[in-house]
């Protein structure tokens, strides 16, 4: 799977990310994002008049195998396709929302399939004579940066998605922001804004959002702010200060909906009814709903482990590790000694073990003593090497929201951080530039 680690675009982007909504994945990005996001791709071999397009939305635990066996494919026909895949873009993962789209010959044969890899890549596997050839193309999209703000009433999550922001940035808001602002105290009447990329393909899909490009959340004690910064060289999150807020580790390995248990050293268990220690924090989920690495590391189990369910254990160094329990089930190929980079898809959520449903139970601890997720510092924050060049890249920005075209609601002027958007506008999403 593709290491989705924070991007490279231009350098005066920076990234807010306020809270307008809450909880991954952290958005992660590719190796491809560092593309221009608006190339356009090498077009495809022409398909005979007669061939049928078939456009087809993942749904959640949707594999190519069973997509492919309900076309008609038999199990050597899959693999041939599946290892022109590989052969071309590496292991890869449907994931839910994501487009595959099948070409099909007259009587139904399969001619050519193309897969949006992740959120800036597509693999194109074309049938040539006997062959299958696969290669990897940008997408063609446009970008259109839109800002939103909201108030929390009874809980971010919820106030954010009210707002309209994706679940894919409000996971991203949560792993940038978590480390400066504990989610699980926000109260009623704090507020968040943020600047996120809105992406549409060529065709007029819309595709999963971009990066957080600003963000803050505001409570009556603590301003929490990050932008996206890149120097040149790699992209990255970092505070009004210009220290780096990329950390170590991922608080929130998956997009939740709610922390149905956190960390205790006595909580009342629901199925055995005494009470216990609870090392870890569960995180409610759908069934299907991918789970990453909160750090790069190596695995150093992956299996049933009784009341665990379905675990997967990660050995990040320095004495810290980390586990997924509950799972639905194991990305394939992952067996203890694989390497595994942050961000990448190790499982699904499941519901398998001693459990009231299905969630994620994850649990970090170092040389054997539990920490809490959600509180445990792993990492030191290093300055940026060029805070002149932070500085002048920030000023960039903001004078760029100053002359973005002003919606109805005026856009303030004044060069303050998120300005964007006007404090007394309707919660809600805007666009703010094009």
């Amino acid at each position: 799977m593709r290491n989705q680690r924070f991007q490279v675009r231009s350098a005066w982007l920076l990234g807010f990310a306020v809270g307008a909504a809450i909880f991954s994945q952290p958005a992660w990005a590719s190796r491809a994002a560092r593309r221009s996001a608006t190339t356009a791709p090498r077009p495809a071999a022409a398909a005979p008049a007669s061939n049928k397009s078939v456009r087809h939305v993942v749904q959640r635990t949707e594999t190519l195998t069973g997509i492919l066996a309900k076309r008609g494919l038999s199990r050597r026909e899959i693999a041939q396709w599946d290892k022109a895949i590989r052969t071309a873009a590496g292991p890869v993962q449907l994931a839910p929302g994501h487009v595959l789209v099948l070409q099909l010959e007259r009587g139904g044969r399969l001619a050519a399939l193309n897969y949006e890899v992740d959120n800036h890549t597509r693999v194109v596997v074309e049938r040539a004579g006997k062959q299958l050839r696969g290669r990897t193309e940008p997408l063609a999209i446009k970008v259109t940066v839109v800002g939103a703000e909201g108030v929390v009433e009874k809980n971010f999550h919820q106030a954010a998605r009210r707002t309209g922001i994706p679940d894919q940035i409000i996971s991203q808001m949560a792993d940038i922001l978590g480390w400066e602002f504990d989610f699980r105290r926000v109260q009623a009447g704090d507020r968040f804004r943020v600047l996120y990329e809105r992406r549409v393909s060529s065709d007029g899909r819309v595709l999963p959002p971009g990066r957080v490009l600003a963000a803050e959340i505001r409570s009556a004690k603590r301003l929490a702010q990050a932008f996206y910064y890149d120097d040149g060289v790699e992209g990255t999150y970092v505070d009004a200060s210009g220290r780096v807020l990329a950390q170590s580790f991922l608080r929130y390995p998956v997009e939740f909906t709610r922390i149905s248990s956190v960390f205790s050293g006595a909580r009342f268990h629901p199925i055995l009814k005494h009470t216990r220690p609870h090392n870890g924090v569960d995180f409610a989920a759908p069934v299907g709903t991918p789970v990453r690495a909160a750090g790069d590391g190596v695995v150093i189990a992956a299996g049933r482990n009784g009341d665990y369910g379905n675990q997967i254990a990660v050995r990040h160094g320095e004495g810290l590790s980390t586990t997924y329990s509950h799972l639905r089930g194991i990305a394939r190929d992952l067996r203890a000694g694989t390497a595994v980079r942050q961000g990448q898809v190790i499982g699904w959520v499941g519901q398998t073990g001693l459990t009231t449903g299905p969630h994620l139970h994850f649990a970090l601890y170092r040389n054997g003593q539990y920490l809490n997720p959600l509180t445990a510092r792993v990492s030191l924050r290093r300055l940026i090497a060029d805070p002149q060049r932070f500085q002048l890249a920030k000023q960039g920005l903001l004078t760029r929201l100053a002359g973005v075209p002003r919606p109805p609601s005026a856009v303030p002027v004044e060069p303050t951080l998120l300005a964007a958007l006007p404090p007394t506008r309707r919660p809600g999403v805007v666009s703010i530039t094009q």
